[in-house]
């Protein structure tokens, strides 16, 4: 990635004031990697419900898997794809497709796929994308773009492509099915530091792409670039997106929740505002994010941004 005279460009940048990203709220804890999803004119969540020895209860559930969740109502799919991890979704043409590694998390190598015309029967098949045994596998993000579909992918492991864990690399698809990996030695962002949870998307001409960046003191932040050809990337002159604070502690709907589930969201610490999502509804931008400690003790928040998907991600560029 080469290098930008940040100082230069910001000393004479025009940034005019900007709509506010404004914070909801928290959902409830142990969901993190999340996708809002557009679905027959209904805002869904699409999640990864973690397995429950994350959340001290290995018991009751052993294993992760996925669902959707209406956003209304709170209604929620039949859950699929179990023993599997960090997924994301996208849907085209009537049907819904959903990725993501097997479990055990950080330990596989390559991504499933699930495709569903009714979000209640599954269609799998496995290793659509397959990677050395030296890289494992944990978030993706895809987009539409003039030439297909855009697949980012978050790596680690010991294949020097990583560098710094984690890293993020591309795969592009003609049709959501059949996936080709570039060549991650020249398209990947960024080896030198921590650039994780990828959420990708195309406006004008540039793939845009929020990621979470390691910060000093156990902080976890995102911030946005953006590239015409995944080689070259632009930082947005104004960032990070977003920042700890005590607005994602508000409990959207408490009366859906137990008491030790609130007690475990009012004393949490807050450290992180990771793995971002977002999908335009209602003409406002709908963004998925965790907050938590980042050593999983992790919530789902809610976030919005009064326009559109490619307006949210413009504003912050000059």
């Amino acid at each position: 990635m080469q290098k930008m005279n940040v100082t230069g460009i910001l000393k004479n940048a025009r940034i005019p004031r900007r709509k506010s990203l404004r914070k909801l709220g928290c959902l409830y804890p142990g969901i993190v990697e999340a996708t809002p999803v557009v679905w027959k004119g209904r805002l869904l969540r699409f999640e990864w419900d973690r397995p429950g020895k994350w959340l001290g209860d290995p018991a009751d559930y052993p294993h992760g898997y996925y669902r959707f969740v209406d956003a209304e109502t709170w209604e929620t799919t039949p859950q699929f794809a179990p023993g599997h991890a960090f997924g994301c979704c996208y849907t085209a043409g009537g049907k819904m497709y959903a990725y993501g590694p097997k479990e055990p998390v950080g330990e596989t190598h390559g991504i499933d796929m699930f495709v569903s015309s009714d979000l209640k029967t599954w269609e799998m098949q496995e290793d659509i994308i397959r990677f050395p045994e030296d890289i494992s596998v944990f978030n993706t993000s895809v987009c539409a773009y003039p030439d297909g579909y855009m697949m980012a992918i978050e790596i680690g492991g010991k294949n020097p492509v990583v560098g710094v864990p984690f890293t993020i690399v591309f795969a592009k698809s003609p049709d959501l099915l059949h996936w080709e990996l570039l060549p991650m030695e020249e398209y990947v962002y960024a080896q030198d530091r921590y650039t994780a949870c990828p959420v990708i998307r195309w406006h004008d001409g540039q793939f845009y792409m929020i990621y979470l960046e390691g910060a000093p003191c156990h902080r976890w932040i995102p911030y946005i670039v953006r590239s015409a050809d995944l080689k070259e990337y632009e930082l947005g002159l104004v960032n990070p997106i977003m920042y700890p604070s005590d607005e994602d502690k508000y409990i959207i709907a408490p009366e859906r929740l137990s008491a030790r589930d609130i007690d475990r969201i009012e004393n949490a610490v807050n450290t992180n505002n990771s793995d971002i999502d977002l999908c335009e509804f209602g003409g406002k931008t709908v963004i998925t994010y965790s907050w938590g400690n980042q050593l999983g003790h992790e919530f789902l928040a809610l976030a919005e941004y009064d326009g559109s998907e490619e307006e949210f991600l413009k504003s912050f560029f000059a």
